[in-house]
């Protein structure tokens, strides 16, 4: 049986210089998302981040998706302990607001259904075919004429 992994055409990815992946690498550790940060320890100069955050928005949007659904186990589980807390917890509101947020940006989100009733009623109206409109509209004419 063929491996279905195989079966899946990935779009090639972009090739990244050694400094582009410590930067992607130092943004999401070290620099805790700070562009800034990151840049001065990935090695560019102090004003260029903005220009390498541009270059590498695709990457970042990429990276900040895995990295949500990484610990998106973590909001999950907090959300579930929170039904069993006793309300000492400081900032439990705030902590599980957080955890909804990152459920919510994976795709795990509140399910909410709407009824739609609708009752249509629905009449049925037959149009004269066109030529005999036609042949009337000549007869019309024929007869305004004469």
């Amino acid at each position: 049986m063929q491996n279905m992994d195989s079966t899946i055409i990935k779009a090639p990815k972009k090739s990244l210089t050694n400094t582009q992946e410590k930067f992607l690498d130092v943004l999401f550790g070290e620099a805790k998302g700070n562009p800034r940060k990151a840049g001065e320890l990935a090695g560019y100069s102090e004003h260029s981040y903005p220009k390498v955050l541009r270059n590498l928005k695709s990457e970042i949007v990429s990276r900040a998706e895995t990295y949500l659904a990484t610990h998106s186990a973590k909001a999950a589980t907090k959300m579930v302990d929170m039904m069993d807390e006793d309300g000492t917890t400081p900032h439990a509101n705030i902590r599980l607001e957080a955890a909804k947020q990152i459920l919510d940006r994976i795709g795990i989100a509140k399910k909410e259904k709407i009824d739609v009733n609708l009752k249509a009623v629905q009449g049925l109206f037959i149009l004269p075919a066109k030529d005999l409109i036609k042949k009337a509209n000549i007869v019309d004419e024929n007869q305004e004429t004469s």
